[in-house]
């Protein structure tokens, strides 16, 4: 016979069991401690091995800037324990990459930082992908675009713009990116919106915001649309004239003087939003993981510089805000371009 004994007080029980009775107790015990290994493993989750961002454009652009950023600071504040590589994967309307992080199911180690075209692109046929193939990990920042024109054009105003477009939607040629990115649709909208036939308007695609400026300022184009910081340097030395935001309110800096477009009479907003989309299939434990060290970077006085530096607006939310989120837009731009007769996807 073996003696039981009380683990709390160090005496032993009346009761007392069998050597086998205690052998059987003994084995059911480390199956349990054997099936619960997995689950205590999860919980405490974090990268073993160095963790690949993947990029959708090219180096330099917004989406490679919030990479970078993040990963300096992430390292810089020990959040993170192995390299973190970045992988540029432009083309493709973000199919690329995509694909790639499509298929890393299940794998914290691969994330992508992912923009609003991860959307758009599905809903117009150009990608077998939308945000609801993987797993929304953050969103970000929200990046706001203008509507610019040279310093020497008589368009001294939005409602001088959409005055003239009022009564020839082809006079003007328009620059902008992607035809089915935010941006371009963003322009469509705010124009649609302001009682523009945009079916009528001349609209010349170039493949970033640097070319975009460079055609405006070489007077290829009369107008452009594109991400504020693609224009500040120009708009400092007083070459161009930014006349409407997309955001909500104003900016600051050298875009305080510069309305919204409901300032300007046309009751819409938009913006081209970064986030960090991880794989389908994350455990719980992964996604949680991201979330505290995307939620502490968030709150990081570094951080903070790079948003005002670059005209970025906070917009952090958790996995489960930004899938709601997403949800959401995905909708709302889906309806925008069925509309405008833009959309493959019923």
């Amino acid at each position: 016979m073996v003696a039981y004994w009380d683990l709390f007080t160090m005496t032993p029980l009346l009761r007392t069991m069998t050597a086998a009775a205690l052998r059987w107790t003994t084995m059911a015990l480390l199956i349990v401690l054997a099936i619960a290994a997995p689950a205590f493993a999860q919980s405490g989750w974090k990268p073993s091995r160095p963790v690949m961002f993947i990029v959708p454009n090219a180096v330099g652009g917004t989406s490679d800037r919030a990479a970078r950023t993040l990963s300096r600071i992430l390292h810089a504040h020990k959040l993170i324990d192995v390299p973190i590589v970045i992988v540029n994967r432009p083309g493709g309307s973000g199919t690329l990459a995509l694909t790639q992080l499509h298929s890393s199911s299940n794998d914290g180690h691969v994330v992508m930082i992912m923009n609003s075209i991860t959307m758009s692109a599905h809903i117009a046929g150009l990608t077998p992908y939308s945000h609801a193939d993987f797993t929304p990990l953050a969103l970000l920042v929200d990046e706001y675009y203008g509507v610019h024109v040279r310093a020497d054009s008589p368009l001294r105003s939005a409602t001088e713009l959409l005055a003239r477009l009022r009564k020839a939607p082809d006079a003007l040629t328009f620059g902008s990116a992607s035809p089915t990115g935010d941006n371009y649709l963003s322009l469509l909208r705010a124009l649609q919106a302001g009682g523009i036939d945009v079916k009528r308007l001349k609209v010349v695609s170039f493949s970033g915001g640097a070319e975009i400026a460079m055609a405006l300022l070489g007077g290829h184009v009369d107008v452009t649309h594109s991400g504020l910081g693609n224009v500040l340097p120009h708009l400092r030395a007083g070459r161009i004239r930014v006349l409407a935001i997309t955001g909500p309110k104003r900016l600051w800096g050298p875009f305080a003087d510069v309305p919204t477009w409901k300032e300007a009479g046309v009751d819409m907003t938009a913006s081209g939003w970064r986030g960090v989309l991880g794989p389908k299939g994350l455990p719980a434990a992964q996604v949680a993981y991201w979330e505290d060290v995307l939620r502490k970077v968030a709150q990081t006085p570094e951080w903070k510089q790079d948003l005002a530096a670059n005209f970025w607006v906070d917009a952090y939310t958790d996995a489960a805000e930004t899938r709601r989120r997403l949800d959401r837009e995905y909708a709302e731009i889906k309806q925008s371009m069925h509309a405008l007769g833009m959309a493959k996807v019923k």
